[in-house]
């Protein structure tokens, strides 16, 4: 899109709050603007020493890596301390978690809902499925499926996108013109032949194809593509993964954004033509700076936080949506090849279920072999004893499934703004979920689906072996985006609150609900919509 001519940008001081991929989606949206925003963050980054190993393995080729290099590598202390779904790592870090700071001003109980003060936030260490939002999963949602479509283009444009112009574009368009797609491993490309065989394909209810990912696949570029080493579960030392941290930096490095870390934002108020941000800097001390336009993209738990503390409204409990559904084991009759470690070891596959049980699309990633599966079954690459071959004979015999459902048939939390205790900074905010598993009709729907899908490609889902995700990947809907706001917390269609007419709040906070599908790309193409429809002047109109 062509940058719009308007003197009042010359002179606009505008900030972002956050630096994930609803942080970007924004940014990218301002610089098309010609708008320099400054992106205030607390930008904690992987620590000193992993990263000089990280730096370390990057410059080497994945077949000179030992086997210690590849131990340290998939380091998750999660596969050994009883967790029923392992905890997503980096480099056997988990520092892009915000729970894992004591310091963090969100306290819970139960299962803590994902936040991040990570640079590049949760991008930082999850994966980056992406698919484009369908009508039925926006039913109430102000905004279309179809102008989301036109921003979810915008947004591709810019990233590095592995996918294929095949079945599942039946019902999910491609969305652009530059994607490459990844090598598939022999696992997966016999069971997409499977699948084809079986005829199961059916638009609108039963498609499938190869994962879409926002992945580099081009080894060449800028020797960022993918190596398939094996450890994309444990964090991609050579970069192929897009994190959002990747652009952020980027952007400071060629002076487009002030970029000013070690800043926890504490609240916002609106003075006239001004927007106040009060926040704490790296050393405890409480700060405030001006601007004309405020973008908040903290996460949809501390952008939430935010408002609630900026709004004096302590105590309250606010409804924070999720999506839920469970990891399911299948054990396939015939032998699945096994390439690992030499292949990439993301989900392969994706299949969407629609139909009678199921209003909304039943999101399903299918992964054959990863080194957390690996793990798991305690298969080595080096060992070639009995037992291994016993282990690596059952690996080649199983794959899995990671189910999600839509926001409305999964689990919810309750966030409250508490006064702060004198030993704090800040208010703190404290988490409680209410209800932790998806509604049992969709289940039950989904899980018949999956059975009969499976059994005509000779498989079987070990249901007794399924693991419910009693937590969650994905967030929001805490600041609802409605056409006709009643609540003082309900958003406009550019994210603003009734109180503000200067401040936008642009991450899944604002989504009314969250699809089953993916949410990464829909939270920056939102974010981009947002800043892309103001009506930029300095004199807020009713126009707007």
């Amino acid at each position: 899109m062509q940058k719009k001519a308007n003197p009042d940008l010359d002179t606009m001081s505008v900030a972002i709050i956050g630096s994930g991929l609803a942080a970007v989606g924004a940014i990218k949206a301002l610089r098309n603007l010609g708008i320099r925003p400054t992106v205030f963050d607390w930008g904690e980054e992987l620590d000193q020493d992993r990263e000089k190993r990280v730096v370390a393995l990057a410059a080497t080729s994945p077949v000179a890596w030992t086997p210690a290099d590849r131990k340290w590598l998939n380091e998750n202390h999660t596969l050994r301390d009883g967790s029923s779904i392992p905890k997503k790592l980096v480099f056997g870090s988990d520092y892009f978690y915000g729970a894992s700071r004591a310091e963090a001003p969100v306290k819970a109980t139960g299962n803590v809902p994902p936040f991040s003060y990570a640079l590049g936030g949760l991008s930082s260490g999850w994966g980056a499925a992406a698919l484009p939002p369908q009508s039925c999963d926006l039913s109430d949602w102000p905004v279309g499926a179809d102008e989301l479509q036109k921003y979810c283009e915008i947004v591709l444009a810019d990233v590095p996108y592995s996918a294929a112009d095949d079945a599942l574009s039946l019902n999910f368009p491609l969305s652009s013109r530059n994607a490459v797609p990844l090598q598939l491993s022999q696992a997966s490309e016999k069971l997409l032949r499977a699948l084809h065989k079986a005829k199961v394909l059916k638009e609108g209810e039963t498609i499938f194809g190869q994962a879409r990912l926002l992945v580099d696949a081009e080894t060449g570029s800028e020797g960022a593509g993918c190596r398939y080493c094996g450890q994309c579960m444990s964090g991609c030392v050579y970069g192929s993964i897009y994190k959002a941290a990747r652009d952020i930096l980027a952007l400071h490095e060629r002076n487009e954004i002030e970029y000013v870390p070690g800043c926890l934002v504490d609240g916002l108020a609106e003075e006239g033509e001004h927007v106040s941000v009060r926040y704490f800097d790296a050393g405890g001390e409480l700060r405030t700076r001006g601007f004309d336009r405020v973008f908040v993209a903290a996460g949809a738990v501390n952008s939430a936080r935010i408002v609630l503390n900026s709004l004096g409204e302590f105590n309250r409990k606010v409804q924070l949506k999720s999506r839920g559904g469970f990891v399911l084991p299948v054990f396939s009759l015939q032998r699945l090849p096994i390439n690992w470690p030499h292949c990439n070891t993301q989900p392969g596959l994706f299949l969407e279920l629609k139909g009678k049980g199921l209003e909304h699309w039943v999101h399903v990633q299918i992964s054959t072999e990863n080194e957390l599966l690996m793990q798991k079954l305690g298969v080595s690459a080096e060992k070639k004893s009995i037992v291994s071959r016993v282990k690596r004979f059952i690996a080649e015999h199983t794959f899995l499934l990671l189910v999600n459902y839509h926001s409305d048939h999964a689990g919810t939390y309750e966030l409250s703004v508490a006064t702060a205790a004198d030993q704090e900074i800040g208010n703190p905010l404290h988490s409680v979920q209410r209800k932790s598993f998806p509604q049992t009709k969709v289940m039950w729907a989904s899980a018949i689906r999956l059975l009969k899908l499976f059994l005509r490609i000779g498989c079987l889902p070990l249901f007794p072996f399924a693991k419910l995700n009693s937590g969650a990947y994905h967030v929001g809907g805490t600041l609802p985006m409605r056409s006709e706001r009643v609540d003082n917390l309900e958003t406009d269609t550019l994210g603003r609150i009734h109180a503000w007419k200067r401040v936008h709040i642009v991450d899944t906070s604002v989504f009314p609900s969250l699809p089953g599908t993916t949410i990464g790309l829909l939270a920056m193409a939102n974010a981009y919509r947002i800043v892309d429809n103001i009506q930029w002047s300095k004199d807020i109109g009713a126009s707007e």
